[in-house]
């Protein structure tokens, strides 16, 4: 039998390679044509504890990875155990172990890596006789696989490419009837591999951002490794501060000067940048908050996924102010709503929150290559000069969003605080001026509804059930989707944008007889929003509040569970 798709999974403790080889597999998977998406976990640990990393890859669109496993390796003794669920009938489990008082439905295949890595000349490459025999089972190109090791292991080429020869023959010589037979691709073009961190950041250089500020804080730090690896190459300026409140008011700072700016971090830091966010909406400063949850509250779960954090990012800062909160909900939207919220900011003059989360952030994916994807800028109504001796910073004009001038042009001086203020910036106390001054802002809202992302719709509007969601659970919603036999009875309705809600989402709600509700959080944060803006009222909700993220098969099960 040829599969479809397969999904193949590594485990070990932390320190012993299991992402690097994982990464390594995939690229050489891209290689070959293959689509594919990845998923990664571990604890808060350095060394040490169980760490996991799993590829579902096919010839065709691959949404999410899988919960059940094809191919599954245990780098040392005793990392199995824990995903007995995800072990089928046909699930081959690799370990160096004796397996023989086991009683599974599963495959358990003893594999002598402690032996193997031996006769290689190092114990440190048995996540590199993991992937010697995974590419003999698919049956994939030795010479690829060899181009990459040497690629990625410079200094231990020799080592790694002995290691990956002697787990191919011995899998040749021992596993042949246990080859996995898969659709390939039969055109193979260019693809890149980027995580969310990475494909934000890539967003953030195409849409002409040059400044980024961040304190490392998990899972955001990896938009922080990768903007400051790339700042000679684009002329950016990264800055690592002392924590997120100097992190923000940088970003904010280098935005006043007409500098396209950003910050990162997840929900404990976004805590710290409140303050910052309330400023930037009184002076009316765009800049982009770059919010990737994880589970808390406080410390929480610092490695793992979740999208508790929605109404910490709408409502963020205390006062009432104009904000965008954008979602993605893969990687490719990662780098959309980066260089959107960019263009937001600027446009609006206000602050703009691309909310992801661990799943997104850290998980890759083959996807366009997108060094070579061209964006149009919009850099909103700065002016390159001031043809007026009575110039306003913060004029009332009919949208609410003002003339902008940089620090330097002739005739453009204001003041801009932290107070409420005059159209020059000076600060008052006047009732109606202030009213006035908010009404002002809160004029923005409109011109956000008409410019914000739209919702995505996937589906026939003929449906019977309309699924409705935001960010990270897209992946195993479209995927289950593809996998069902009665997909056509379910639409799926996916937000871009969490504020505003564009009230048009009412009518395509308002269609369906059934609604259902899927959240990666505890609280039907997206229930209660959409309730304060209309009449809403779910068929049923679908939760998930562990830290871990939703698989389509549990979407399966839990959309046809009566």
């Amino acid at each position: 039998m040829i599969l479809n798709s397969s999904t193949i999974k590594i485990a070990g403790p932390a320190g012993s390679g299991i992402k690097s080889a994982g990464q390594l597999f995939s690229k050489l998977l891209i290689d070959h044509g293959f689509n594919l998406v990845d998923y990664g976990e571990y604890p808060s640990l350095v060394r040490g504890g169980h760490n996991t990393y799993q590829i579902t890859f096919s010839d065709k669109k691959v949404f999410s990875t899988h919960f059940n496993v094809d191919l599954f390796f245990s780098v040392y003794p005793g990392h199995w155990q824990q995903h007995l669920k995800e072990f089928t009938k046909n699930t081959l489990v690799f370990s160096d172990e004796d397996f023989s008082e086991v009683k599974s439905k599963s495959n358990f295949l003893n594999l002598p890596l402690k032996e193997m890595a031996t006769q290689a000349g190092s114990l440190l490459v048995v996540n590199t006789l993991c992937l010697g025999v995974a590419a003999y089972l698919y049956n994939l190109d030795t010479k690829l696989a060899k181009d990459l090791i040497c690629e990625a292991y410079v200094k231990y080429a020799d080592l790694n490419l002995n290691a990956f020869n002697i787990a191919y023959n011995y899998a040749k010589e021992n596993f042949s009837k246990f080859q996995i037979k898969i659709n390939k691709s039969k055109k193979i073009v260019k693809m890149g591999f980027y995580d969310g961190n990475e494909a934000f950041g890539w967003g953030f250089i195409k849409g002409g951002g040059v400044f980024y500020s961040a304190y490392p804080m998990t899972p955001a730090t990896g938009a922080l490794h990768f903007l400051a690896s790339k700042q000679a190459e684009f002329r950016l300026t990264v800055v690592h501060p002392e924590d997120e409140i100097s992190s923000a008011n940088m970003a904010a700072g280098a935005a006043f000067t007409g500098a396209r700016s950003a910050t990162g971090t997840s929900g404990g830091g976004f805590a710290l940048m409140n303050e910052a966010v309330s400023f930037c909406g009184i002076a009316e400063i765009g800049m982009v908050y770059y919010l990737v949850s994880r589970p808390g509250p406080a410390t929480g779960l610092p490695t793992w996924t979740s999208q508790g954090d929605l109404f910490h990012a709408i409502y963020s800062g205390h006062g009432e102010f104009p904000k965008v909160v954008l979602a993605p909900g893969d990687i490719d939207e990662s780098f959309e709503l980066s260089h959107n919220a960019l263009d937001l900011a600027a446009e609006l003059q206000t602050p703009v929150i691309v909310l992801s989360d661990k799943l997104i952030g850290e998980s890759s994916a083959s996807t366009k290559f997108f060094p070579d994807i061209e964006v149009k800028i919009n850099k909103g109504k700065i002016l390159n000069e001031i043809d007026s001796d009575d110039f306003k910073r913060y004029a009332f004009t009919k949208d609410g969003i003002s003339p902008l001038s940089l620090p330097g042009t002739v005739g453009g001086e204001f003041l801009a605080n932290s107070y409420e203020h005059d159209e020059y910036g000076f600060a008052t106390e006047d009732a109606d001026l202030s009213e006035k001054m908010f009404n002002k802002r809160m004029l923005k809202v409109k011109t956000a509804l008409k410019i914000s992302p739209k919702a995505n719709f996937f589906g026939s509007k003929n449906a019977k059930k309309l699924i409705i969601s935001w960010g990270s659970p897209k992946g195993a919603i479209l995927e289950a989707l593809k996998l069902m036999d009665n997909k056509e009875d379910f639409a799926f309705l996916q937000l871009k944008t969490l504020w505003p809600i564009n009230p048009e989402i009412k009518n395509i709600i308002d269609a369906f007889k059934e609604t259902i509700v899927i959240e990666n959080n505890g609280t039907n944060q997206l229930i209660t929003l959409l309730k304060s803006q209309f009449d809403f009222h779910p068929t049923k909700i679908i939760n998930k509040n562990n830290g871990r993220p939703f698989f389509p098969e549990e979407i399966i099960d839990l959309l046809t569970k009566k």
